[in-house]
């Protein structure tokens, strides 16, 4: 029975590592090289437009979310006035004159006028 030296098994083990490097090496060449291979053209040209639709309709989203801010603050505005007078904001939103809105309100005619004079400058 011959055995081997610690000089042998340590070379023998060298060679066999770096045989098993090399292969490990190779598999990860072909691999990376597929990879690149499996994206065409034509599909990266869909992907930016289907981006540059997205970005089209999160700006519309974002404009109909302004949209729905400013009618939930006008809505807060009418609730946070006492009741006469966030019916009179309503009367002076649909074109009435501080006359009928005062006799409507119960309340007087210069509060009537401040409301309309207030409220049809912001613009509705």
């Amino acid at each position: 029975m011959q055995f081997f030296t610690w000089r042998e098994l340590l070379i023998g083990s060298i060679v066999a590592l770096t045989f098993y490097v090399a292969v490990e090496l190779l598999v990860f060449l072909r691999a990376s090289r597929k990879r690149t291979k499996l994206r065409p053209i034509p599909e990266v040209r869909h992907e930016k437009s289907a981006l540059e639709s997205l970005k089209e309709e999160m700006a519309e989203l974002r404009t109909h979310v302004a949209l729905m801010q400013k009618e939930i603050d006008r809505l807060r505005e009418e609730n946070d006035a006492p009741a006469p007078y966030a019916q009179a904001i309503r009367m002076v939103r649909q074109g009435m004159g501080p006359a009928e809105i005062a006799v409507a309100c119960d309340i007087s005619k210069g509060e009537a006028e401040l409301i309309a004079s207030l409220h049809r400058s912001r613009g509705g």
